[in-house]
């Protein structure tokens, strides 16, 4: 393992960043920071996923048309939480054209080297006389040590930030880093949905290789949770490298450097994933489904996804009953070719079914299992080598 965590890491630690986050006043009735600002003092490559959502939201269609041109010189992302710019039509478009047109003139950088991201209730314009005031004071108050600020100032229903920091060693005696943060508790699911994630870095790296390891480590984090099924139009991840820790760029997929970027990012990306289950679930339980022996990754996937999401399967977990029944009827749901007879489930540690029959266990332990907090599935299929594992919670009142 080539990183380790970087005490007190924040967006801002990696060098050659700034970022603070304030109160505008973009939540009525609420003194809480509500926009956030991360400033790269060299322009930096960007990568990023967005929703699949067919409604997208305003700053979703401006980021894409910057990165469509621009995606080796970005320098601000700026973040508003309170009103989402989503479901605004032309009108939102404008204002988010705006918003990045004030921000890029008082930080006296061009034009198309800021991004935004939004987020809160739908349908609602921005407050952009609040805005252009809030832009002005969080440039005046940027400074290397306000990450912290900034990852409070995204969230919305959320009950805590989520924020992580790496240190990253090269073969070559270079140590990078890179930190992220998120938001998001609901609405959360694997087509992204109420997520919104930056990551910087000061590595210097190939642009097309910083798209190519966010996609992978997406993959293998934010779109293997489901919490109640919705997407939003809002989703957004962002990676920013920004060269400062010099030295020879990552330029070659096979290289040592990229496997160890890679490793990292992953790492980083899933402690964020699992970091958003744990707020959703607040007083309801975690749960994670791991599908082994699939012939394939996306049929362990499929499997995983839908056991996830089943009501039956949730409530079962909610009220703490042992009742692994539910498990197989999602499995059978799931349209997947199996095979029963070689199917063997597991309830934590306790095997329930093997080789498609039920075994006896000890019924006890399996009642006591189920009152965690935290619950484990495993289905193994004996079929090949696909593997793949979803995170999803329950929340109060959800059953209710």
């Amino acid at each position: 393992m080539s990183y380790s965590i970087l005490d007190d890491g924040h967006i801002s630690s990696p060098k050659g960043y700034r970022a603070t986050g304030i109160s505008a006043g973009f939540k009525e009735g609420s003194r809480a920071r509500d926009l956030a600002l991360v400033y790269s003092e060299l322009p930096a490559r960007a990568a990023a996923v967005f929703t699949t959502s067919t409604t997208k939201a305003a700053p979703v269609f401006f980021d894409q048309a910057i990165l469509a041109r621009n995606r080796d010189a970005i320098r601000a992302v700026l973040i508003n939480s309170g009103q989402a710019n989503a479901g605004t039509g032309q009108p939102g478009l404008n204002d988010a054209v705006e918003t990045a047109k004030l921000t890029a003139d008082e930080l006296e950088i061009p034009r198309d080297s800021v991004l935004l991201m939004s987020s809160g209730i739908i349908g609602v314009p921005l407050m952009m006389d609040k805005m252009r005031e809030g832009i002005i004071r969080a440039i005046s108050e940027l400074d290397s040590g306000g990450g912290r600020r900034a990852a409070l100032a995204m969230l919305t229903t959320d009950t805590r930030p989520k924020e992580r920091a790496y240190t990253v060693q090269l073969r070559d005696g270079r140590t990078i880093r890179m930190a992220g943060m998120a938001k998001g508790t609901r609405m959360v699911h694997p087509q992204l949905a109420t997520l919104l994630t930056v990551v910087t870095s000061d590595v210097p790296i190939d642009v097309r290789l910083l798209q190519r390891s966010l996609q992978q480590s997406v993959a293998r984090s934010f779109s293997r949770l489901t919490i109640d099924g919705d997407t939003s139009p809002n989703d957004t991840v962002l990676v920013l490298a920004n060269g400062a820790a010099e030295g020879s760029a990552i330029v070659e997929a096979s290289s040592w450097e990229y496997g160890a970027w890679q490793e990292a990012l992953d790492a980083l990306l899933a402690d964020l994933a699992q970091q958003i289950v744990r707020d959703a679930a607040s007083s309801g339980k975690i749960i994670q489904v791991q599908v082994r022996g699939a012939q394939t990754e996306a049929a362990a996937r499929q499997i995983a996804q839908v056991v996830a999401r089943s009501a039956s399967v949730r409530r079962a977990c909610k009220e703490g009953s042992p009742d692994w029944g539910t498990l197989l009827a999602a499995i059978g749901a799931s349209n997947v070719d199996l095979y029963p007879d070689l199917l063997d489930l597991y309830v934590g540690d306790i095997l329930v079914m093997q080789g498609g029959l039920p075994v006896s266990f000890d019924q006890q332990a399996a009642v006591q299992y189920f009152s965690h907090q935290e619950l484990e599935f495993m289905i193994d299929l004996h079929l090949g080598a696909g593997a793949a594992t979803i995170w999803t919670c329950t929340w109060h009142g959800e059953f209710a």
